[in-house]
């Protein structure tokens, strides 16, 4: 039996709408083709709609990716066609409850006035820091990207009969809050993250890569990778690589090296892309990788570590095989996006 004879069903047969606006980033524009493809598979009438635009038939509106690229779309929406059930699928950073403060300058950093403050400032979000001074700013600037993403989601849920998160971690912080979230992770669809490319196949002329967001506003994170570039030559760093030019560059690789951006984040859509292309992750730990099982489809270490162990699994063929197989089963089953999509429509 193919895996596509063997997918569940979701609940509600019908259309799919994939709820998208202007304001769409490039990786939130591939989730919605990995959910249009998966919806095809899934036999869904799969369409684009917008702020403006209805869904003709009885079916769900999904919004995947960043919420903001998918928010207005629900707020234009009332609750008046039952046969539309509105569900948001989502996978950004949070902030728990009751996590500490880290003092007036991470306090000040999450707080609402910076939206408003956020033009204004825009020249010093980029202007070169000493070392621990930038890192200040990186920490500050992430502590209000995920305040302002905790207070997206606490609005969305309002406006949506079902919200969706990627990792355990993530609806554990939104239940401090009080918000219901169930869990799925994003999936491989061939579509976006092209076809499972076995780890033994093709050049694999780079050793590392890191497809660092190398944002000036993150230069701690910059000069880690510089640094890291100097003391392993063999490490590339490529930096706004999307869609089949990333996808070909993966399949050069034989390990790709992950430095976080947000200590502890779930990060299993880059997992996802590496494993398909037959490269395997180091990278600093997550606070809860499920499905991904450390050691397994993965390798986890701390900052410090992460050039010995991708040396070490660099040195070990097989071994590195092994993980990148493993991921592969992963992404090919339980992992495909056709199964998660059915499970975030089916519940």
């Amino acid at each position: 039996m193919t895996i596509e004879a063997a997918l569940p069903t979701p609940g509600r047969a019908g259309s799919l709408g994939l709820a998208v606006d202007s304001s769409a980033d490039r990786m939130t524009l591939e989730l919605v083709e990995a959910a249009r493809s998966a919806g095809a598979q899934l036999g869904l009438n799969a369409q684009l709609i917008g702020p403006g635009d209805e869904l003709a038939e009885p079916g769900s509106i999904l919004g995947i990716g960043f919420q903001r690229a998918f928010l207005s779309v629900f707020e234009a929406r009332s609750r008046r066609s039952p046969a539309h059930r509105r569900i948001a699928w989502v996978g950004e950073p949070l902030l728990p409850a009751g996590e500490p403060n880290g003092g007036p300058l991470a306090a000040a950093a999450r707080s609402r006035a910076m939206d408003y403050l956020r033009y204004p400032l825009r020249p010093l979000r980029r202007a070169p820091l000493p070392g621990p001074i930038a890192r200040l700013r990186s920490s500050a600037i992430g502590q209000h990207e995920r305040a302002r993403n905790t207070r997206d989601l606490k609005h969305l849920v309002g406006l949506v009969d079902r919200l969706v998160v990627t990792s355990r971690d993530r609806a554990a912080s939104l239940a401090g809050y009080g918000i219901e979230a169930d869990v799925v992770p994003f999936g491989y669809a061939a579509a976006v993250a092209g076809p499972i490319t076995p780890a033994e196949s093709g050049e694999r002329d780079l050793s590392m890569l890191s497809l660092a967001d190398l944002d000036p506003r993150v230069a701690w994170r910059r000069s880690v990778l510089d640094r890291m570039r100097e003391e392993e030559p063999g490490l590339t760093l490529a930096e706004g690589i999307w869609g089949q030019d990333r996808n070909a560059l993966l399949r050069r690789a034989r390990i790709v090296l992950n430095v976080q951006r947000v200590p502890g984040d779930f990060v299993g859509l880059r997992i996802v892309l590496a494993l398909a292309a037959g490269a395997v992750v180091v990278g600093e730990p997550m606070t809860d990788p499920h499905p991904f099982v450390p050691g397994v489809h993965f390798v986890s270490a701390s900052l410090d570590r992460l050039l010995v162990e991708a040396r070490a699994l660099l040195a070990d063929e097989p071994r590195r095989r092994c993980m990148a197989a493993a991921g592969q089963e992963l992404l090919l089953g339980e992992l495909s996006m056709a199964r998660c999509l059915s499970r975030v429509l089916g519940a």
